[in-house]
């Protein structure tokens, strides 16, 4: 059996491993420690280069800091002197900057004053230029409804001129035929006159014939011959008799004629008021009653517009030559029938209707709201039974029915009256256009004429005239009595 040899216990391959390492480590420590003096050794060496340079700096700076002090030195003397002067200036200074405090206060005072009186001229500025843009406005308004009435009154003027030019020719044709029929009566009398000479002298012939027959044959033939002369002569001046006859008959017709189309147009001049054609045959009369209706303002008091109110109602009935039957409602905050018959026709008996309907408005108390909505409503009640006309008695915008959005009146402050008025009127006026008056088939729209009184506001013009307008009516407004 072989002996193999034991491997030493000192010294084991793990314990080389070990050696192995420190030694590599303590190399490594070694090359580091080398690097890190390398590099030391570089930075001190820059360090004394450095160091070198800041020396010669310093020098050089410790020389610009002596030639400084001496120029500050110089400088400090200088600045000593002016702070002297400056001084003595900021002591006078001071002293008018007091005085300047004290004007500066008292400017301040009457800059905030003026402030203050400037602010309030602005906002009367502001408040006056909204004035005079509403007033440019109604005034823009006012004029264009001016200029359409104009256009209106020469359109009518004109006609009444041309109506004028007929009647006096009318008149003059008539006095001619006149003349004419004078001269055939005078002619006619001359050639009875004739007729006459011409009986009696056949009268005379017929006498002498009688007394001649006796005793001459030749005279008795003579006058028979005279007397048959004398009967066609006779004959003759009866046919120009018969003549002038039918002459006269037939200038006396055409005379007739003459003076029913002088009637026509008298008739036709006489069936206006105030430039309003009146017509209809089953009208309602809409009557305003409403607090302003007595008034020329809110302030002002008129005693007399009521009864002018209701004595132009009774004119204007008068006025209309067609009509059969009529309505008449009232209305301010409500409307109502003036007579409470429920809405039936009354028979139009002339002066007697015309008489009753003023007495009737005469008791009747101006007071309340303008509420057009619930007046042309209850008109046009009656338009499924024959309602052709509407006359319409008002001095202002409409003020109350519906119209408005719960917003509109809510809003704080209220809504002006004139905006008030223009969002009512335009609602109504809708209404009557798509509703109340819209064209029915086989039927006529109502016509709508409006009668404005005493208004001053071209707002209320312009709104009565646009109403009439679409609704195939005319307007007349009354600023006086």
């Amino acid at each position: 059996m072989r002996v193999r040899h034991k491997t030493p216990t000192l010294v084991s391959m793990w314990m080389l491993d070990v050696f192995c390492c420190a030694l590599g480590c303590v190399t490594l420590l070694w090359l580091l420690n080398t690097r890190q003096a390398g590099d030391q050794t570089a930075a001190a060496q820059s360090a004394l280069t450095d160091l070198a340079q800041v020396r010669t700096d310093l020098k050089l700076a410790l020389t610009s800091l002596d030639s400084t002090k001496l120029r500050l030195n110089s400088e400090v003397q200088q600045f000593t002197t002016q702070l002297a002067a400056i001084r003595t200036e900021k002591d006078d200074t001071a002293r008018k900057l007091g005085i300047a405090r004290a004007e500066a206060k008292s400017a301040q005072a009457q800059l905030d004053a003026t402030k203050t009186a400037l602010n309030a001229a602005e906002a009367k500025v502001d408040a006056t230029a909204k004035e005079l843009a509403s007033a440019r406005e109604k005034a823009d308004d006012a004029e264009d409804v001016l200029r359409k009435k104009q256009k209106e009154a020469d359109t009518l003027a004109k006609k009444a001129k041309e109506a004028v030019t007929t009647a006096d020719e009318l008149q003059r044709l008539i006095r001619k035929k006149d003349e004419e029929r004078a001269a055939l009566d005078k002619r006619a009398t001359d050639l009875q006159k004739m007729l006459d000479d011409v009986t009696a002298k056949l009268a005379a012939s017929k006498k002498d014939l009688d007394a001649a027959a006796a005793t001459a044959k030749t005279t008795s033939t003579k006058a028979a011959e005279d007397l048959t002369t004398t009967r066609g002569q006779i004959k003759d001046l009866q046919k120009k008799i018969d003549e002038a006859n039918t002459t006269i008959i037939d200038l006396q017709g055409e005379k007739a004629k003459l003076a029913d189309k002088v009637d026509k147009v008298v008739r036709e001049t006489e069936n206006r008021f105030a430039g309003i054609t009146i017509t209809g045959k089953s009208v309602v009369f809409l009557v305003d009653m409403s607090g302003s209706m007595d008034k020329i303002d809110l302030q002002t008091a008129a005693p007399h517009k009521w009864p002018v109110v209701c004595e132009t109602v009774a004119k204007v009935m008068r006025t209309v030559p067609t009509l059969e039957r009529y309505q008449v409602v009232v209305f301010s905050s409500q409307a109502r029938w003036l007579a409470g018959t429920g809405g039936q026709w009354e028979k139009y008996e002339g002066e007697k209707s015309a008489a009753a309907v003023k007495a009737a408005l005469l008791k009747v108390k101006p007071e309340g709201d303008t509420n057009l909505h619930a007046a042309f409503d209850l008109a046009f009640s009656l338009r499924t039974k024959g309602l052709d006309t509407v006359y319409l008695f008002s001095d202002g915008l409409p003020t109350s029915g519906p119209g408005l959005t719960p917003a509109q009146e809510n809003v704080t402050p209220p809504l002006e009256e004139t905006k008030r008025g223009e969002i009512l009127g335009k609602y109504l006026r809708d209404k009557l256009r798509a509703t109340w008056n819209r064209k029915l088939v086989g039927d006529d729209r109502v016509k709508i004429h409006a009668i404005g009184f005493f208004f001053e506001s071209p707002d209320v013009g312009a709104f009565l005239w646009a109403l009439a307008r679409e609704n195939d009516g005319s307007f007349v407004g009354m600023s006086r009595p």
